[in-house]
């Protein structure tokens, strides 16, 4: 039999895990039969994609839903069934129940649970050509290794791979579909190493586990971090991690890790505490937050933060509270989004008693609650793409530090987000330069707008452009670096010899800036106020051009 399993990812570097669980089960089950995988993307030209289905001969296909895919698998189904309407359709994954109640073709079988836990009934109803509407089969607590060594090297280049080391998740948030499983197992550490080995091997960029809560035990993260330190080569790795979960043997760990090394995802979702109860997230916030700003004090670790719009009980005065608390810190990214009204998910049962709304059709975003009107969540959705463009970026940094000093966090992306509306800057492209012009603006009556404009104009050379915007010029760089030609030694270690002397000053850029504004960077020595720009990025995790002073 002749099988087609088929994702629809968001983007090209994703890939989805199921396929290959899936691939492996049909393979195990139904002896003889040949698979062929497909990624395509929901951004991919839809014709194509159709096409492509309905070109092949194949004996059924295999759908993955999920909330980002939902309305673009429906859609293909439906074509599909115009074309082949007697062509078996079986679809998985966590949201097909938002395909349950739609006028589905003929042929269309729906499989609830896991692909492991699916009986073996299955398979034989499938080979036999008699496959029903519906097939359920709960949690599973073995799970094979997904890829092969073809998926690796060839079917995955240069994507993101995907791995669980462990399946279920501690936490019950009802708005989460792991709040229905309470059933959390964890694969045996010798095998994940065996299996983080096969991957390793091929060389990945990232590689993304998938667990619910990464460190829902410090001591098999620790096992599992030391041994990626190891054996991870140049791949990077990326974890979701429980911010107050994280203990001293942890942080000590972590001191010693290389830059870029890992990358963590930490969901906050709020710091108000009705709300965290509400939604039966158990979060000790003083310790997560503290824990927060312990990872950036390492310099070596990005951090990505979660706030989520919409919960219950949060009203714009606390989600402000929720998000000055993270702007605090700066961390390096901060996600802000939408609460989405998962069917089967416990909150989905309350949605009368929090007076929550929400869109019919996935991802089903909430579109007001009992404690924020419609038009307040409008106004919190375009504040959240407002940071998700200003500082969700490596461009203003300095900038933010500074402003972090001397602002709450939401009252100056609120004036800023006013300022976006004004300049229609959500309808244009979203460039350093126009962003900087935007900042520039809002800050000219100021009494501390030349400082800002100097921050600007160092955060623009150090995200690594080679010639200012007008608006943040003082003096030709050319000039400045004729003069430091005519001026500077013949030999100025440790920047340069008389050897290359000439090499670095034709990749080097200089700019100078007032006493105010290098103490503010925090880069003052003595009485040198000329800053070289360096071609090198800095080790760390933003990895921004190399600045050191001049005289």
């Amino acid at each position: 039999m002749n099988f087609s399993i088929i994702a629809i990812n968001c983007r090209y570097t994703h890939s989805c895990l199921s396929l290959f669980y899936v691939r492996n089960e049909l393979l195990h089950f139904v002896r003889g039969c040949r698979i062929t995988l497909h990624n395509f993307t929901i951004n991919d030209p839809y014709f194509n994609t159709l096409t492509r289905l309905t070109s092949e001969n194949h004996d059924a296909l295999f759908f993955s839903v999920y909330i980002w895919n939902a309305d673009y698998v429906l859609r293909l189904i439906k074509d599909i069934g115009r074309v082949k309407p007697s062509l078996p359709i079986i679809l998985g994954g966590p949201q097909i129940s938002a395909l349950n109640q739609e006028n589905l073709p003929a042929h269309c079988t729906l499989v609830h649970g896991e692909i492991e836990g699916i009986p073996d009934s299955f398979y034989t109803d499938l080979e036999q050509g008699t496959l029903g509407p519906d097939y359920s089969g709960g949690t599973h607590n073995s799970f094979r290794f997904p890829y092969t060594p073809e998926d690796l090297s060839k079917t995955l280049a240069d994507r993101n791979i995907y791995y669980e080391a462990s399946r279920g998740c501690p936490f019950s948030c009802s708005y989460c579909l792991s709040s229905a499983d309470k059933n959390m197992h964890n694969k045996d550490i010798e095998l994940v190493k065996k299996e983080l080995s096969e991957i390793l091997r091929h060389e990945p960029k990232i590689i993304r586990f998938v667990d619910r809560t990464f460190n829902a035990s410090s001591t098999r993260a620790l096992k599992l971090w030391e041994f990626l330190v190891e054996h991870g080569g140049k791949s990077v790795f990326h974890f979701e991690m429980a911010p107050d979960l994280f203990n001293e043997e942890m942080f000590s760990f972590l001191e010693k890790v290389a830059p870029g090394l890992f990358k963590f995802e930490i969901g906050i979702q709020s710091t108000n505490p009705e709300t965290l109860k509400a939604v039966r997230r158990k979060t000790d916030i003083e310790k997560a937050l503290n824990t927060i700003r312990r990872l950036m004090g390492l310099d070596s670790i990005h951090l990505h933060v979660d706030l989520i719009l919409g919960l219950p009980f949060e009203t714009e005065e606390t989600f402000a509270r929720s998000f000055s608390d993270i702007f605090t810190i700066l961390p390096h990214y901060i996600q802000m989004g939408l609460l989405k009204i998962l069917p089967q998910t416990p909150i989905s049962r309350e949605v009368n008693d929090f007076g929550l709304t929400h869109c019919a059709r996935p991802p089903y975003q909430v579109l007001s609650t009992n404690w924020l009107s419609h038009q307040q969540l409008i106004r919190l959705y375009w504040f959240g793409e407002c940071v998700e463009s200003f500082y969700n970026t490596r461009f203003f940094r300095s900038f933010f530090t500074y402003i972090q000093k001397r602002e709450d966090g939401y009252s100056f992306f609120s004036k800023l987000l006013e300022h976006c509306f004004a300049s229609e800057f959500f309808h244009r492209a979203k460039t350093q330069k126009l962003m900087s012009n935007i900042l520039v603006e809002m800050s000219s009556d100021r009494a501390d707008n030349k400082i800002i404009q100097e921050i600007l104009r160092y955060d623009w050379l150090r995200s690594g452009n080679r010639f200012l915007p007008e608006n943040l010029k003082v003096e030709s760089q050319k000039k400045q670096r004729d003069r430091l030609w005519n001026t500077m030694p013949q030999e100025y270690p440790p920047l340069y010899t008389r050897k290359i002397r000439n090499y670095f000053f034709k990749q080097s850029l200089f700019a100078t800036f007032s006493e105010k504004s290098l103490q503010e960077i925090g880069l003052i020595e003595g009485d040198k106020r000329t800053v070289c720009f360096l071609p090198e990025r800095e080790n760390n995790v933003l990895q921004l051009q190399k600045a050191v002073l001049v005289s």
